[in-house]
């Protein structure tokens, strides 16, 4: 007789549902990664642009950390955001403006941590007054095309968060408490106010271990054979 499919045990693996390993790691670690360099980046702060360049010449090394790690945060947040958008694609009407708002945003954030990287390199240069005349006549023209960037990821991520509310992978109030981050890292993602990037950060970490806890298990089982024909 043979037994070979019989007496097999079998080990269940948790996952996420429709959520990679490596998603599931990338929205946890992301905001850790943003809270870090929030702590250690100079900040902009467009009414004082002498004071920024200032401090940023005086610790340039902790600024480049802070707003490398920011950079490399926000990226992951990109990765990870769509990865929550896939959750909820069957609602096209949700997902398709989630999908382009979540891209836009955090692209927009990285723009605005390249630019701290720059203004850390260009506060070495002596000619201050010529720096502060470039930088506001960027922040006045076109560096807007920042703002609206980062003004679709705010609308993005709070579609993302309804949706995932609506769709009940989320209640309402872990989804509030995600879009609440996400909107308040976007924004306070240049500055000035520190204390409220932070809480941004705060918060995101909080939304995203929330909804990833909050989220139906899919079990796979794998059959590990035993016993060979009797």
């Amino acid at each position: 007789m043979d037994t070979t499919n019989l007496l097999r045990p079998t080990r269940a693996t948790a996952q996420h549902v429709g959520l990679r390993r490596t998603e599931v790691v990338i929205l946890l670690l992301a905001p850790v990664l943003l809270l870090l360099g929030r702590l250690l980046l100079v900040p902009f702060d467009d009414q004082k642009w002498g004071d920024m360049l200032t401090a940023m010449a005086d610790k340039p090394t902790q600024n480049a950390i802070g707003w490398t790690l920011a950079l490399v945060a926000v990226a992951l947040l990109a990765v990870g955001g769509l990865g929550l958008v896939r959750l909820v694609a069957d609602q096209p009407l949700l997902a398709v403006p989630a999908t382009v708002g979540v891209a836009f945003g955090w692209a927009g954030a990285a723009a605005i941590s390249s630019g701290g990287l720059m203004m850390g390199d260009m506060a070495k240069n002596p000619q201050r007054a010529s720096m502060i005349e470039v930088l506001t006549a960027f922040n006045k023209g076109n560096g807007n095309t920042v703002f609206f960037l980062v003004l679709a990821g705010v609308l993005g991520n709070i579609v993302l968060a309804v949706a995932l509310a609506r769709t009940g992978l989320a209640s309402r109030g872990t989804a509030t408490l995600f879009g609440i981050g996400a909107v308040v890292s976007l924004i306070a993602a240049p500055g000035p106010a520190r204390p409220v990037a932070i809480v941004g950060a705060l918060l995101l970490l909080g939304g995203q271990a929330l909804v990833l806890r909050s989220l139906p298990e899919r079990r796979s089982v794998t059959n590990i054979p035993i016993a060979a024909a009797v």
